[in-house]
């Protein structure tokens, strides 16, 4: 090289030397200046195609958080990759060369760095909307052959939520290719303790003690998801256009390794979603008995719901009410003529529920309805007959009535009175008031007789579960009880006698005296007859009393009351002495057999030959021996010799010999006197 070639070379560097220098600080300070202003949130916002997501973000938890703190992960090496990668977007957005849908995968260290969200792995379980959830159970382990991460879950799916819970992506994973109400983890996984709640209808249901019960959710929420999660191939092609790629298409496990596992999809953007939720029963009636019947058992849901009878009001069943589904009772499985299978409601689904203290509930529904139903029938056959054989004017106006009533049969028979006891009494009691009006009206030729259906179900608590107890018989403390003759009869309210529905079962008479302050009023005049059987309620047959033998028949016929001898509350008249009205008894010339019927001798030996005062204070004046008191002992005497006295034969001793004065029998036995 020349000399001057080498000159003119120097002085080109040494002039290009300060403008490299310039460059270098321009491009630092530029590089500098880019990174610090494309690191700003407001930045993002420039391009058009991101102003939804700016905006919520802006309204979104994250507000205070820098977009780069999620976007870019830590280090510098992730730093330099997403500043090229921004200033690649920012020449495509110039160039028009943009696509019009942004992707961004965040990694899960970003979220898990120091100062955001470090120990949310170790925290536990957390509770969102009353669902249990912990952190560490997702993400450090695989789930259904998933290693899932934290947008796996928290996702931009619909603008205005950003980053918040994206809930189908559980409900995704916990219910797709599951057996309907039967969830990953099971549903006390996700609900350990559900809460109480009360129903719009004011039903209290105390979901933890049915939890502690082990009984099935299913009993009651029988449809709590809507969709099966499929993926419709026609998604795939949105991203993908290689043949080869959709060719794999039906490789889940790959499909989730690459799309889940490695570039953080969320879950939705492939899946149809699954909606799960309670779902209520409407007044509607669409109970979710398709599961099992097509387009059936219409009578049987519109009873349960309490709606589509005539004259009565809308009165949906408690079962209803507590949102209990057809297969909640309907559980065992039967089979039916016409039928491959069926599911029947058996005594065991209630005990299943409700414990051993609901057993005979449902046979007792049964058997009450059907006798209800029996006696309503003839009613509205002999009117509907008795409107036949009228004018056709007379008709006109009783028939339609007497159709409703008919109707109301038809429903409470079809639908089965069981579903809804409460429901199916006001619907029967309703069909009698429209055969008296259809009579009325029609002026037909027909008496409607008195239909005895017992109390209304709907005003009395007891008598929806216990229904029938009103034609019941049993025992209380050792007697018969008939509830016929107080709940029927006498009008009775079960509490009268029975602890309330918080103290169930309990009966609150402490023994059979205390039915006295009803029976035996210590103020009004009692009539015995309501209860007694005999003439005036005094009994026909004789007692025994230690006086001796007592018919009431001669002290009815004195004109006497109960109550002179029968007081409150006791009533008992054992420990009366006959004396206190019988002046003249207990004398020589009295029969005594008239009471002493049988004799005496068996309580009495030869040395009792005394004065009969020193061993009966009651009879003072039996003071000699005649005929009649020596056969109060001798009965079989009786037709001996009779009109003779004893002692005209017989040595007696004197009335008021001491026991050891008394002589020893010559002849006979101990215990007759001894013969002359």
């Amino acid at each position: 090289m020349s000399p001057s070639l080498r000159r003119r070379l120097a002085q080109w560097a040494i002039a290009l030397v300060p403008i490299a220098i310039l460059a270098i600080i321009l491009i630092t300070v530029g590089t500098v200046g880019f990174v610090q202003v494309s690191s700003q949130p407001w930045f993002c916002k420039s391009c058009h195609i991101m102003e939804p997501y700016y905006e919520s973000w802006s309204t979104s938890s994250h507000r205070d958080v820098a977009c780069i703190k999620c976007h870019i992960p830590p280090g510098i090496k992730s730093e330099v990759q997403q500043k090229i990668q921004a200033a690649n977007m920012v020449v495509k957005y110039f160039t028009g060369a943009y696509g019009t849908r942004p992707w961004a995968e965040i990694s899960d260290a970003s979220c898990l760095r120091s100062g955001c969200h470090s120990n949310r792995l170790i925290q536990g379980e957390v509770d969102f909307k009353g669902v249990r959830f912990d952190h560490a159970e997702h993400l450090g382990e695989i789930r259904r052959g998933m290693q899932l991460h934290c947008t796996s879950c928290h996702s931009q799916i619909v603008q205005g939520t950003h980053i918040a819970v994206t809930e189908a992506t559980c409900f995704l994973c916990h219910f797709k290719g599951k057996p309907a109400g039967r969830p990953v983890a099971t549903c006390t996984g996700c609900h350990p303790s559900p809460p109480t709640v009360t129903s719009p209808e004011g039903f209290t249901i105390d979901h933890e003690q049915y939890v502690k019960d082990r009984i099935d959710c299913l009993s009651c929420h029988s449809r709590v998801t809507h969709g099966t999660g499929e993926v419709d191939p026609a998604r795939c092609v949105s991203c993908h256009n290689e043949p080869e790629r959709l060719e794999k298409a039906d490789q889940p496990t790959l499909l989730h390794r690459v799309h889940v596992t490695e570039h953080n999809l969320a879950c939705i953007q492939c899946h149809s979603p699954i909606e799960h939720r309670v779902v209520s029963l409407a007044t509607n009636v669409q109970l979710d008995c398709q599961s099992c019947h097509r387009s059936v058992h219409e009578d049987q849901q519109r009873m349960f719901a309490g709606v589509g009878g005539h004259g009565v009001e809308r009165m949906p069943s408690s079962m209803f009410q507590a949102r209990v589904s057809c297969v909640g009772c309907h559980d065992q499985a039967a089979s039916l003529p016409g039928h491959d299978s069926v599911n029947v409601a058996s005594e065991s689904s209630c005990l299943s529920c409700h414990g051993v203290r609901f057993a005979n509930v449902l046979p007792g529904w049964q058997k009450e309805m059907e006798r209800k139903v029996g006696r309503v029938t003839p009613v509205v056959e002999a009117a509907s007959a008795a409107a036949r054989s009228v004018r056709l004017s007379q008709r006109t106006a009783a028939d339609s009535l007497l159709g409703l009533a008919r109707e109301n049969l038809r429903f409470v028979r079809e639908g089965k009175g069981a579903h809804n006891i409460a429901y199916s009494d006001q619907l029967l009691r309703a069909s009698l008031d429209l055969v008296r009006q259809a009579v009325r009206e029609g002026h037909l030729p027909y008496r409607v007789p008195d239909v005895d259906l017992g109390p209304p179900v709907s005003q009395n608590m007891c008598l929806q579960c216990h229904l029938g107890v009103q034609q019941q018989q049993g025992t209380f403390q050792g007697r018969s009880f008939d509830h016929t003759d107080h709940v029927l009869s006498a009008g009775l309210e079960c509490s009268q006698c029975h602890t309330p529905f918080s103290k169930h079962g309990g009966i609150t008479l402490a023994s059979a005296s205390a039915c006295g302050s009803c029976h035996h009023p210590a103020v009004q005049r009692v009539n015995c007859a309501q209860c007694h059987q005999g003439p005036g309620g005094a009994p026909t047959r004789a007692f025994d009393l230690p006086q001796g033998r007592f018919e009431h028949g001669p002290h009815v016929a004195a004109d006497l009351q109960c109550s002179e001898c029968h007081t409150p509350p006791a009533m008992g008249a054992r420990d009366l002495k006959c004396d206190d009205c019988h002046e003249q008894h207990h004398r020589p010339k009295v029969a005594c057999l008239s009471c002493h019927e049988g004799g005496a001798l068996a309580d009495h030996d030869r040395t009792d030959h005394v004065l009969c005062s020193q061993c009966h204070e009651s009879v003072p004046r039996l003071t000699s021996w005649t005929r009649n008191v020596c056969t109060a002992c001798h009965a079989d005497m009786t037709d001996h010799h009779p009109g003779k006295p004893c002692q005209a034969c017989h040595q007696v001793p004197a009335m008021g010999t001491t026991r050891s004065a008394v002589p020893e029998p010559t002849t006979g036995t101990t215990r007759s006197p001894p013969e002359p």
